[in-house]
């Protein structure tokens, strides 16, 4: 009926023309002497064509109408499914809409090929990047071993202390450094329109012991504890991949934990010890849980619901003028390729547990 009413107003204008038309015509006919039954019968015919001309109309109008329907819903394909024109304005009309669609298309491809330029640009640039860090972190402990091995702190002094510290304080830069570069790379890496997720069946104890062993300088200038036992369980995922989740995990819990430990269980799913309370209350039937779990400053709870959004650091963020609110937004989206469930529950000043949810062999 809405559509019926929407075609009467938009050929009001005919119609009334047509009206106008047979009240003169009656009229005329009226003042020549016709007989009113034989003017009836003439004006009775000429409503029912019109009325039948109002239906087939109005039948075109539905099919037309549905057509452009089905276009929006697939208007990617617009320019090739287009009903052929009737009139000359809707020539017009679609000629203006291929124009359109061939200056999207321009548009499009040329951005898509800028963003390809500078995905590779970035990319090669982060490579080049890794090797003057990786100089510079030979050259730094060559210089400390060097040092050490001297005998020089046989007799401690203040400056000998100093000399250490800064050396120590100079390696932990150069890996947040190296961190950084790491984090761009994949950040451009899971933009891409591709990438390279391989899924293979990786025993969870290799993907977690080079994060660990990687930390491990981290834990000791902090005097962190960090409690793991290694499991023989094996997980459907990407071994790098999952594995940058994990030194991301682990660097957020040092970064933000300053006094207690780290605490990484791996158990399946309705094992003791697995934490099967996660924020939703669902169980994954054969599934691998992975718990990494902190006794550091905690996640205000206002916060927790947003901290896996792009660029949002909290108040935490505001407090360590270095967050840079990446690092979960990118374990969210790489858990979410890898088909990996992902659950954050934390309190403020007790600490924060993260919980990963993957599939068993």
């Amino acid at each position: 009926m809405k559509n019926f009413r929407a075609y009467i107003r938009e050929n009001a204008g005919w119609l009334a023309v047509i009206l106008f038309v047979a009240l003169v015509t009656t009229a005329t006919m009226l003042l020549n002497g016709i007989p009113a039954h034989e003017i009836g019968y003439g004006m009775l015919l000429c409503a029912f064509a019109a009325v039948a001309a109002v239906c087939i109309g109005y039948a075109r109008h539905c099919e037309s109408f549905r057509q452009l329907d089905e276009l929006r819903k697939n208007i990617t394909v617009v320019q090739n499914v287009m009903k052929a024109p009737e009139y000359m304005y809707e020539t017009y009309y679609q000629d203006c809409i291929h124009a359109l669609v061939r200056e999207k298309d321009r548009m499009q491809n040329a951005l898509i090929s800028r963003q390809q330029d500078m995905a590779a640009y970035y990319s090669m640039w982060v490579h080049q990047i890794k090797t003057p860090i990786a100089a510079l972190k030979m050259l730094i402990d060559e210089e400390l071993n060097t040092y050490l091995a001297a005998g020089d702190m046989e007799s401690s002094t203040t400056e000998n202390d100093n000399y250490v510290t800064n050396c120590r304080q100079k390696q932990n830069e150069l890996f947040r450094i190296e961190q950084y570069a790491d984090m761009a790379l994949q950040y451009i890496r899971l933009e891409a329109e591709t990438n390279d997720f391989v899924f293979e069946n990786v025993m969870l104890d290799e993907v977690i012991k080079p994060s660990i062993h990687k930390y491990a300088r981290q834990f000791i200038h902090k005097q962190l504890r960090l409690t793991y036992t290694p499991q023989d369980i094996m997980a459907v995922t990407d071994k790098k991949w999952l594995g940058f989740v994990i030194d991301q995990l682990l660097s957020n819990a040092v970064k933000y934990t300053r006094q207690g430990g780290v605490t990484i269980c791996v158990c399946r799913t309705g094992q003791p010890g697995s934490h099967e309370n996660t924020g939703d209350g669902e169980i994954t039937a054969g599934g691998v849980r992975i718990v990494i779990e902190d006794t550091g400053i905690g996640i205000r709870a206002e916060d927790l619901p947003r901290v896996c959004e792009k660029g949002y650091t909290g108040y935490n963020g505001h407090a360590d003028k270095y967050s840079t609110g990446i690092g979960l937004y990118l374990c969210k989206a790489i858990l979410d390729k890898l088909g990996h469930s992902f659950s954050i529950t934390s309190e403020q000043g007790k600490g924060t547990k993260v919980e990963i949810v993957a599939t068993e062999r």
